[in-house]
């Protein structure tokens, strides 16, 4: 500064490492760049450094700093400098050169009341010939009421932002909507544990391979939860609840014997006949 007014400038875009530099790294960070830009200005005589940083006021008073940071003391310190803190909120010069204004956006916000649209319906397509027939007495449905249109015991809204928003707030989002009365899936129950081999088993498909020699085109897969030992057995696609029963007599039952639980999906392979033949 000279005379109360800036000298120079000098700004800089973070990049590359700098960018992922915590806050503290990136003010000490500028005070340096600052200090390298404008060197030959500052060693003369003592100066005096203003940040918003309240951590940079105790740079002098670390006892163990981090190499990037020693180097970077060691660098201040050879300048004859004092530095003093200033809150953020007073520090309005710094603000207003690192704030483009045209960059700067407001928010107008306006609180609408329902006594403006008493002055809407006069010119509004939809109601304005209502509006003008119910000025003494009911016309229809239709009737006034402390300047307000009403249609039976629904006020009347013109065509403005008051009646999005009304529209909007009233069949918008999950509130004050219709509701699908399908609830939400439980969470997933596990199954117990087995204890011993062949006892607790699971089933199931592995359906439209290539047809073999044979024309088998499937495989019904049975699985041991104890052991995780697999039977794949041969089958058709089209073979119904009795063939699949008469496979699992012969190739599990007749091996293992019949087992205490079976986990299946709901096949129509599945389905009552099997059981009951089971």
């Amino acid at each position: 500064m000279q005379e109360g007014r800036p000298i120079a400038y000098f700004n800089e875009k973070l990049s590359g490492a700098t960018l992922n530099y915590p806050t503290y790294d990136k003010e000490l960070y500028a005070l340096v760049q600052a200090l390298e830009t404008w060197q030959h200005y500052l060693w003369p005589k003592e100066f005096v450094i203003h940040t918003d940083h309240e951590s940079l006021k105790h740079l002098k008073g670390q006892h163990k700093l981090n190499k990037r940071h020693a180097r970077w003391v060691e660098f201040i310190e050879t300048f004859p400098y004092v530095i003093r803190y200033k809150q953020g909120k007073a520090n309005v010069v710094a603000d207003a050169l690192s704030r483009r204004y045209a960059l700067l956006s407001t928010l107008d916000a306006k609180l609408l009341s329902f006594e403006y649209i008493k002055n809407l319906y006069a010119d509004d397509h939809e109601f304005c010939e209502e509006y003008r027939a119910c000025e003494k007495i009911p016309c229809g449905k239709f009737f006034r009421h402390d300047g307000f249109l009403f249609r039976e015991n629904k006020v009347c809204v013109p065509n403005c932002s008051l009646r999005e928003l009304l529209e909007q707030e009233s069949h918008g989002g999950g509130l004050m909507q219709a509701k699908s009365r399908v609830q939400p899936n439980d969470l997933y129950t596990p199954l117990p544990i087995p204890s011993e081999p062949w006892i607790d088993i699971s089933m199931d498909f592995v359906l439209e391979m290539p047809r073999a020699k044979r024309g088998r085109d499937s495989i019904f897969v049975v699985v041991d939860r104890f052991s995780k030992m697999v039977h794949f057995i041969p089958c058709h696609k089209t073979d119904d609840a009795s063939h699949i029963a008469d496979l699992f007599f012969r190739e599990i039952v007749r091996l293992h014997g019949m087992p205490r639980t079976i986990v299946s999906d709901r096949d129509a392979k599945f389905l009552s006949y099997f059981w009951k033949t089971l």
